[in-house]
């Protein structure tokens, strides 16, 4: 199926309400829509993801000797994606990750740090800002040194 790329004046589907020119457009990813008029976010996958992707494919081959159909779950011996999120969150509480910091990750699945945040929407960014800031004022502690939404891993 052929993509197109979204045109820079459209409305970003992220939600902003801005314009993808003034928002998204030069992220690090692309919103692309397909011939049924569907949008969708394309990011582009490193070298050493791609690597890791095709040595699965062939786990999947191995396993199942077909190829994987599209709908598949490539990662079919991943444990369940709850499992991987608790693990995270105990190793951030072992590592002495600000709460804060803890309490967005789980209710964002995001780990907003200072070398991907332009790579986040707007809206990402923002409820990311958002959870940071629920968590202080629900615990009290906004006059910390490591009370600011802006300050990341």
């Amino acid at each position: 199926m052929a993509h197109n790329r979204l045109p820079p004046d459209a409305p970003c589907p992220c939600g902003s309400g801005k314009k993808y020119e003034h928002c998204c457009y030069d992220k690090g990813f692309e919103w692309l829509v397909d011939e049924d008029g569907t949008v969708f976010k394309s990011m582009p996958m490193p070298a050493e993801l791609g690597e890791i992707v095709a040595e699965q494919r062939q786990r999947f081959v191995a396993k199942f000797g077909r190829e994987p159909e599209p709908d598949e779950n490539l990662f079919f011996d991943a444990p369940p994606l709850e499992h991987i999120e608790h693990e995270m969150v105990q190793a951030m509480k072992k590592a002495g990750v600000d709460p804060a910091m803890i309490h967005a990750f789980e209710k964002t699945g995001l780990l907003v740090t200072e070398d991907n945040q332009h790579l986040l929407s707007d809206v990402d960014l923002a409820e990311w800002e958002a959870a940071i800031q629920e968590y202080r004022a629900k615990h009290g502690d906004s006059d910390s040194p490591d009370s600011h939404a802006d300050e990341l891993f």
